[in-house]
């Protein structure tokens, strides 16, 4: 278990780190690893951890819906620990429940984009369930790049953040440029994960920035996408409209705002174009074994 955490851990922070293996004794391993073997996903390959933008080909995007689910593929006969995601609004002040417990191993995760062309700071502020403030922090994101970490880690002095906390976060713009930025909330107990509705309290910060080939009005950002080392990322697209759909995905390294590469139904690529969704249809986008199945 406290392997499977720690994986957990490196995952949601991109932490650059090498994985032994699962023993080859462990029950079912054999024919478990063949199949992933066979499949699209590289389970040897270094975990990589970014973002994804699903960008239509028209500006309005009108009947575009889109989300997410990712997870640790090396469940065995424990299924496959997973995760869906929404894609939140951009917003300049957010706020959500945060619940952290040494004893229990809760944790709450937090992922930020930044999908401006410039720089922006963002103040972090933990308050408790009386509302008091525990502490503040602010932090800076580079531009296209992300920020992943979890709130023990960032709040880390004891002298002024308990051990364990249950009360709020808020995620507000700071400084003078007041730039958007896109949040996702994941809260952990043990080798269990899920996400946290994250409460936009700007209301309407405008379309999505344009990054690299996509994004601009329309377009979608997911802020977590991950591949590599046992993990795997499917993203499903929907189209409610009454006309078929062009759509692009493009998937970039929270690091550097590079792009990031994966292999997706059968084809490695960092950008997925000409994605055709019929009118009232969905498509989908994963890695996938020789019998075309995924993992979720």
């Amino acid at each position: 278990m406290r392997r499977f955490v720690g994986i957990l851990r490196v995952v949601f922070l991109s932490a650059a780190v090498a994985f032994a293996e699962r023993p080859a004794s462990a029950p079912g391993h054999g024919q478990h690893e063949d199949k992933q073997d066979r499949d699209d996903h590289d389970d040897r390959a270094p975990i990589q951890s970014g973002y994804a933008v699903i960008t239509p080909a028209t500006t309005s995007g009108t009947g575009l819906v889109v989300f997410e689910t990712f997870g640790w593929r090396r469940g065995g006969d424990a299924g496959t620990p997973q995760a869906g995601v929404q894609p939140p609004d951009l917003t300049t002040n957010a706020v959500l429940f945060e619940e952290s417990n040494g004893r229990l191993s809760k944790d709450l995760g937090v992922a930020i984009v930044n999908p401006n062309p410039s720089d922006t700071n963002v103040s972090v502020t933990l308050r408790g369930s009386d509302g008091k403030q525990l502490a503040t922090k602010d932090v800076n994101i580079p531009s296209h790049q992300q920020t992943v970490t979890f709130l023990r880690q960032l709040f880390s002095d004891p002298a002024s953040v308990p051990r364990d906390v249950t009360g709020t976060v808020a995620i507000t713009s700071a400084g003078t440029s007041n730039l958007p930025v896109s949040v996702i909330g994941l809260r952990f107990r043990g080798v269990n994960f899920s996400t946290v509705p994250v409460t936009n309290l700007s209301g309407n910060s405008g379309p999505l920035p344009t990054i690299g080939s996509g994004g601009g009005p329309g377009a979608v950002l997911l802020p977590q996408f991950v591949t590599g080392g046992g993990w795997a990322t499917e993203l499903v697209l929907a189209n409610t409209g009454t006309s078929d759909m062009t759509i692009r995905v493009d998937l970039f390294n929270g690091k550097d705002g590079t792009p990031l590469s994966a292999r997706l139904n059968g084809q490695t690529a960092s950008s997925f174009t000409n994605l055709l969704i019929p009118a009232g249809g969905v498509f989908t986008l994963a890695p996938r074994d020789q019998d075309g199945d995924d993992d979720f």
